[in-house]
């Protein structure tokens, strides 16, 4: 099996690598700005938040017998800051990625698929969850990956 390069098997379209590197920079932006927002730059909590932060400290629990004791506070900060920081390093991967490869950004293939999965999966968490601004930024981040995984690079024979 011979391997295909991608520069002499690839008919290029102009546009395909800045909206797949704008829909990558979008999707690392929703994961920095839950950063800077939720962890960083979020000044005091309202009472009522007070309340709960302070009960859900108190609740501990180990995921296996004998194991180390979380607090469903601990346990709620780690996979919110797990969540923004692979949202922020997944928009990175996907534009290291494309720029070390070129050839990834092609019609129909497995990298822009999954970019769609994650970004379309991202929107729609965000549509149920998060504020209008991250379904915004993310819709548009499916939107840029859609129209790659469509409208791409096509393979000549």
């Amino acid at each position: 099996m011979t391997a295909i390069t991608p520069s002499s098997t690839t008919r290029p379209v102009r546009w395909a690598t800045p909206v797949h590197f704008a829909g990558a920079t979008l999707l690392g932006l929703v994961g920095l700005a839950h950063l800077l927002v939720v962890h960083v730059f979020n000044g005091d909590d309202g009472a009522a938040e007070e309340v709960v932060n302070a009960m859900s400290a108190q609740v501990t629990g180990s995921m296996f017998d004998g194991g180390r004791q979380l607090s469903v506070f601990g346990l709620n900060t780690g996979y919110s800051v797990g969540m923004g920081f692979l949202g922020l390093l997944f928009g990175l991967l996907a534009i290291a990625a494309a720029h070390g490869a070129p050839g990834l950004i092609t019609r129909w293939s497995l990298f822009n698929g999954v970019c769609v999965a994650a970004a379309g999966g991202t929107f729609w968490i965000a549509c149920l969850y998060f504020p209008e601004p991250a379904i915004v930024v993310s819709g548009l981040a499916t939107l840029c990956f859609v129209a790659v995984l469509v409208g791409g690079n096509r393979y000549t024979a």
